[in-house]
C-alpha cells in the first residue's frame, strides 16, 4: 500500500470532505507545496524538551557530533479555506514523536491556514525539526 492510498483513506475516515473533492497525494513527497500559515506557529525551548521525552528508543533522523537530529515530516490536508482538516505524519519509526508533531500542527494549523488559490482542498506538507 503506498503512503497516499494511507492517507487518503485516513482522510476520509474523518468525513469532513467528501471523497469527490480530495485531491490524490503524489507518491513524491517533494511535489507536494509547502504549507503557508497566516500566522507563523511559535515553537518553544520547553516543548522541544517536552519532544525530546518521547524519542526513548528511537533512532535519531541523523547523528551530528554529540548530538541527534529528528525531522518529523507531516502531511496537511487543508480545506483551501483557512481550516485544516488532517494531519498525517510521515513515518520516522518513532511514533511517539510523529504523535507529538501531528498534535502540534494540529493546533498551529486550527484556522491559520492559507487559501489556496482556487480555494479547494489541497495537500501540504511541514517539517517540525528537532537539534539535541
Amino acid at each position: 500500500m503506498t503512503v497516499s492510498t494511507l492517507i487518503l483513506a485516513a482522510a476520509l475516515q474523518t468525513g469532513s470532505i467528501a471523497s469527490s473533492e480530495i485531491p490524490p497525494v503524489p507518491d513524491d513527497l517533494r511535489a507536494v507545496p509547502v504549507a503557508e500559515f497566516r500566522r507563523k506557529p511559535s515553537y518553544s525551548y520547553r516543548e522541544s524538551l517536552d519532544a525530546k521525552k518521547l524519542t526513548d528508543g528511537c533512532t535519531p533522523t541523523e547523528k551530528l557530533f554529540d548530538g541527534e537530529n529528528y525531522f518529523v515530516e507531516v502531511l496537511l490536508l487543508v480545506d483551501g479555506q483557512r481550516s485544516l482538516r488532517q494531519v498525517t505524519p510521515i513515518s520516522i519509526q518513532c511514533p511517539a514523536l510523529e504523535e507529538y508533531v501531528a498534535r502540534y500542527f494540529a493546533r498551529a494549523g486550527k484556522n491559520n491556514m492559507q487559501s489556496t488559490p482556487d480555494k479547494k482542498p489541497a495537500w501540504r506538507r511541514s517539517v517540525l525539526k528537532f537539534y539535541w
